[in-house]
């Protein structure tokens, strides 16, 4: 069934009506960039001091005080006609006690408004701050759950449509509501629906793209991240209200609800789903508004007849392969090995990915080159990736972007703060390796889950990627108070381990996407894939179609790869 829909995706080709989907999928990632790493900008920390009334603080500069400090001097007057003494009690600057800060004054030369300063998120109340970060990861997280599950069962569009409806309330609500709770409920349902529908859209487009593209839209389906990241700190140069500079970056959340309303469903979903005729009509449009044409009715029946047998048997695999479903999933060796190390390797990698930028407080200079520059640097696995990608494979790229990013990492723990040319080299080396990798797992993953659980299992590998979020933030916030030094080895080690981890996954460079487990375990078990060859001059693609094993093949411009 895989070799007859990728043959049919061969003759439509790439055109217009798959820039329709892919329109979809940039708005959502790059309403997802100033969400997930807004808060270097949003919530950028701020020097503070004790607010002073008269003569209580008379200390210049701000020195981040959570209380001041001040002499008791003590004047015996003499009233008059009386023994008796009343003592008149006044402040000097000299400390010999402290008193707690009923509020502060915050350091306005960078920022006139952050989330710290609007609701005082200092001293004993700092935790509540790390809150506006960790609860978009929570969001993530679970969105990652529900996108799965809601991407498989009612349809990549479907959760693509209503999900942008809540991404729009949810952006309004943390721009205007005047309470911090409030904010952080909407925070965690910004990053709910973003990731619910992210994955599932991602999934539409490679679905829909012919084998030979796959790659190449695959990682310009990542740029958008990257732009966005360059565009939100350009807008923060100039609004620096985090308010402002929130609704103002939040304008691809706005765009995509109108385009979500116009993407049509993915054929191979409708398929599985047993919406043969349905599946038949999206592939009509899809050759109208390419300017293709599908094989003769006869032939396109006769596939449709094909896929309405197989639907039974994949629709039964289907409600069976559920990843909480440990017996099924284990007994299949690559699938058990996918289903384990993708999800571990996108935790890794999501630590070393956003610990980057937001160690800028740690790492210190500008913030806006250091956070513009980690955007700058993300393009350039984009713009020389795809020729890289068509001539490595999928594993060494991984192994040598988790390991060169790992390695930077560790570098920089011993480069002293006088050679900072070196260590901004050393950091933006690391993001352009972290990049490329971050690049190409989102093409891997898709490659690696068959069609019947391929929202799940992106999902899930997205759910550790979310889980990594999450923590990112102890790592360069908490930990670092204590130790400095240690967010990068913590970051260069998880590089390493995730290089280490890829030799165990299965190569899809060149390969047809597997439609059922069943596929994945045959692929393994063989030895031995078929590679889908690129015909140059007429620019479409032949699929091989094999009895079985053994029989022999025969095909235009196809082999097998060993």
């Amino acid at each position: 069934m895989a070799d007859d829909i990728d043959a049919i995706f061969a003759r439509i080709g790439f055109g217009y009506w798959q820039l329709i989907a892919t329109a979809a999928a940039n708005l959502a990632t790059a309403a997802l960039a100033p969400a997930l790493i807004g808060s270097t900008l949003t919530n950028a920390q701020v020097q503070y001091r004790c607010q002073e009334t008269g003569t209580l603080n008379t200390t210049e500069g701000f020195d981040n005080g959570c209380s001041r400090s001040s002499e008791l001097v003590i004047d015996m007057q003499t009233v008059s006609n009386t023994t008796q003494q009343t003592p008149t009690i006044y402040e000097t600057s000299n400390s010999v006690s402290n008193t707690s800060c009923s509020s502060w004054e915050y350091d306005t030369s960078v920022f006139t408004s952050t989330i710290t300063m609007e609701w005082g998120l200092i001293c004993e109340d700092a935790w509540l701050s790390s809150l506006y970060q960790m609860v978009i990861c929570a969001g993530c997280m679970m969105g990652d759950v529900v996108g799965g599950a809601f991407g498989d069962r009612i349809g990549r569009t479907a959760t693509l449509r209503y999900g942008s409806l809540v991404v729009v309330a949810a952006a309004l609500g943390i721009g205007l509501l005047p309470i911090y709770s409030l904010v952080l409920v909407c925070r965690f349902a910004l990053g709910l629906t973003l990731s619910s529908i992210m994955y599932p859209t991602f999934n539409l487009v490679i679905e829909t793209t012919p084998t030979s593209r796959r790659t190449v839209v695959g990682m310009i389906l990542c740029s958008p991240f990257s732009v966005s990241v360059v565009i939100f700190t350009g807008l923060g140069y100039f609004l620096r209200d985090w308010r402002t500079l929130h609704l103002a970056s939040s304008i691809f959340a706005f765009l995509l609800l109108p385009v979500s309303w116009v993407v049509d469903e993915s054929p191979r979903w409708l398929a599985q789903k047993g919406y043969l005729e349905e599946a038949k009509d999206v592939l009509k449009k899809a050759a109208r508004y390419n300017g293709a044409t599908l094989p003769p009715t006869e032939e396109l029946d006769k596939i449709m007849q094909k896929l309405a047998a197989d639907s039974e048997q994949t629709s039964a695999e289907s409600k069976n392969s559920s990843l909480g479903d440990l017996k099924l999933i284990f007994s299949n060796r690559p699938m058990a090995a996918i289903v384990i190390i993708t999800p571990l390797t996108w935790f890794l990698m999501s630590i070393v990915y956003l610990g980057i930028p937001l160690n800028v407080n740690n790492f210190g200079g500008n913030p806006f080159i250091y956070v513009a520059l980690t955007g700058v640097m993300e393009l350039v696995p984009i713009i020389v990736g795809v020729a890289f990608s068509k001539r490595f494979s999928r594993v060494p790229v991984m192994s040598i972007s988790f390991f060169g990013a790992g390695l930077c990492c560790l570098v920089v723990t011993a480069v002293t703060e006088e050679m900072w040319w070196l260590r901004w080299i050393l950091v933006m080396a690391a993001m352009v390796m972290i990049s490329t990798a971050l690049t190409m797992n989102f093409i891997w993953a898709t490659e690696l889950y068959p069609t019947v659980i391929r929202s799940r299992g992106s999902c899930s590998c997205s759910l550790g990627g979310h889980f990594g979020f999450f923590i990112t933030p102890f790592i360069t916030d908490f930990l670092a108070m204590r130790f400095l030094w240690l967010p990068n080895i913590i970051l260069g080690l998880c590089g390493v381990v995730a290089g280490t981890l890829v030799f165990f996954l299965p190569e899809t460079k060149d390969l047809n996407l597997c439609e059922t487990m069943k596929d994945v375990e045959d692929r393994w078990k063989a030895g031995k894939c078929k590679q889908s060859t690129e015909l140059r001059n007429l620019g479409v693609l032949s699929y091989v179609k094999s009895k079985d094993d053994s029989s022999e093949n025969s095909a235009i411009g196809g082999n097998y790869r060993h």
